[in-house]
């Protein structure tokens, strides 16, 4: 059984792996996109006025797609002032309020983010600027990110049930290496 749980834990590590590369790539394609317009715009005296909204459309998707990898690997911002001089017993309940938190908020996003896209395509809202984009597809990128946040957190929650350490930046674990018992 710990056997098939390191495998899911492994299995949540690669879609956060994977939301971060689709963040990754979302973020050049907007420094591209930028990059062309300040020059189309300075250089050649043609502005391009679509860029900008679809800029903003692509920062919402990278935000809410590298979410889940920052958390899995403890990259959020934390108050440690106080857990850090916690017991250790202490700091691994703060650990669960945390992680809970976090999952119960990525669900959240989830439901209301499906409904909010849901009510918007039912009426049929578009964006007033120029890519005149009907308004539910960049609000589907929230359930998608608060899924993706959820699923790292329920990952963080396994990892602590299982005896493993956090992931980190530092010190990124294998699943597959640690000892299984």
């Amino acid at each position: 059984m710990r056997r098939i749980l390191v495998l899911v834990d492994r299995g949540i590590g690669l879609v956060c792996w994977a939301g971060l590369a689709v963040s990754a790539a979302t973020l050049l394609t907007s420094f591209a996109l930028v990059a062309y317009s300040v020059a189309m715009r300075y250089l050649l005296g043609r502005p391009v006025p679509w860029v900008d909204e679809l800029v903003g459309y692509l920062l919402v998707g990278l935000v809410m797609l590298a979410a889940a990898d920052a958390m899995r690997r403890g990259e959020h911002i934390a108050v440690d002032l106080i857990t850090d001089r916690l017991p250790t017993a202490a700091q691994r309940v703060m650990t669960v309020v945390a992680l809970v938190s976090v999952a119960f908020c990525g669900i959240v996003l989830v439901v209301a983010g499906l409904e909010t896209a849901a009510f918007t395509k039912l009426l049929g809202i578009r964006s007033m600027g120029h890519l005149n984009v009907p308004m539910h597809i960049p609000q589907l990128l929230i359930p998608v990110g608060g899924g993706l946040l959820a699923l790292a957190a329920a990952g963080g929650l396994l990892r602590l049930a299982l005896g493993l350490a956090p992931q980190t930046e530092a010190k990124r674990e294998d699943p597959a290496t640690e000892e299984v018992t």
